[in-house]
């Protein structure tokens, strides 16, 4: 897991991984910015002038993505995406929140198991604009350049073989693009649209249960046993809870805060033959890691402490994690799909606000 602040970041792998790393420091003189994702075990760090790069805490080895999301954009674009944005995502407030400007980054690599990237084949997708938009770079290429998505804005991206998969925040609708074409001139094709309405249908299902007053929903694609996944994620908001803040050993007076914590998932196998989706009862023996972090499943034995059948997630709700200066960050824990329970990390999660929000890294070299 990744946790800190702008100038020190710490990367702390917790002991569910086989092996024990040191924690890291990545201190002023290799990072000014922010940590926006990390893919294979690789960090994406963003500097203020939008300058993307790659940095393994784990071997020391660093990437410089060459191209730049401010060319061939207006200079209004430019300002609402570049210069509203800053390390602590002060001036991005009165928009969307600290991740304006990168909502999520992933590696798109040629060749998984090696676990190296390969500059003449490998790139990068991001989603960004809040959400909005989604680009690719190459690194033989330079340039980023948009995917023309039919239903933004985006909640998750994943690549699956050849083909890059983004899931829409408002329906959970999954689109297509083929990469096997690629090469030095970068020219995907879109080649599907799964407009399935079965993961509403689920969250609606899940409100009139619950009797839930307000409940928002998120969704993640992963890939898992060679199927592709759609997770839902059901967040219930507790509007103006009033808590008592303890500081220098004192209680402050109480303040009224909007409080939110996930309560549910519903998983799907995503049919791409017949562009369909298939609810799941179970993960078997695997367990995913969702949030910030490109989507992560991995089989139970080689995550020592984890409970198989489970999901494993990080904050990822940006928009409520950036607007409290007293709370965010805390929506942590795992949920069983067997018991259907949710069990948190923190008891007491308003405690204290968390920025960034931590998320997963996956060691690498394994």
């Amino acid at each position: 897991m990744i946790k800190g602040n702008v100038k020190v970041i710490v990367v702390s792998v917790s002991s569910i991984w086989k092996k024990a790393y040191r924690d890291v420091c990545l201190c002023r003189e290799v990072y000014e910015g922010r940590c926006v994702g990390s893919s294979h075990g690789w960090l994406f760090l963003l500097d203020k002038t939008a300058n993307l790069s790659l940095f393994n805490p784990f071997s020391g080895a660093r990437i410089q993505v060459e191209g730049s999301l401010k060319e061939g954009r207006s200079e209004e674009e430019e300002l609402f995406d570049v210069d509203a944005y800053t390390a602590d995502g002060t001036k991005y407030k009165k928009y969307k929140g600290g991740r304006a400007f990168i909502l999520k980054a992933i590696l798109m690599m040629s060749d998984i198991g090696k676990k190296k990237i390969n500059k003449d084949k490998d790139g990068v997708v991001l989603i960004y604009r809040g959400g909005e938009k989604l680009a690719f770079c190459m690194f033989n290429d330079g340039r980023f350049m948009d995917l023309d998505g039919a239903h933004e804005s985006y909640n998750d991206v994943i690549c699956y073989g050849n083909l890059v998969c983004a899931i829409s925040q408002l329906y959970g609708f999954v689109e297509v693009w083929d990469f096997s074409t690629t090469g030095s001139s970068p020219s995907p094709t879109k080649v599907m649209d799964i407009s399935s309405c079965l993961p509403l249908m689920k969250a609606r299902e899940f409100l009139k249960s619950t009797r839930q007053v307000c409940c928002s929903y998120h969704f993640y694609l992963v890939e898992s046993c060679g199927e592709l996944l759609s997770v839902v994620r059901m967040v219930s908001e507790f509007m103006d809870v009033e808590v008592h803040e303890h500081e220098n050993g004192k209680d402050n007076q109480p303040k009224k805060i909007s409080l939110y914590k996930t309560l549910m998932f519903y998983v799907f196998r995503v049919d791409l033959h017949h562009k369909i989706l298939v609810e799941m009862e179970s993960l078997g023996d695997q367990v995913l890691f969702l949030g910030g972090n490109n989507s992560i499943s991995l089989r139970v034995e080689d995550c020592p402490g984890c409970i198989k059948d489970s999901i494993y997630f990080t904050d990822s709700y940006w928009e409520r994690a950036d607007e409290d200066d007293s709370y965010g960050g805390h929506d942590m824990g795992y949920y069983n799909l067997k018991d259907r329970c949710v069990k948190p990390f923190y008891d007491t999660p308003h405690r204290y606000k968390m920025k960034p929000t931590p998320f997963w890294v996956l060691p690498n070299p394994w």
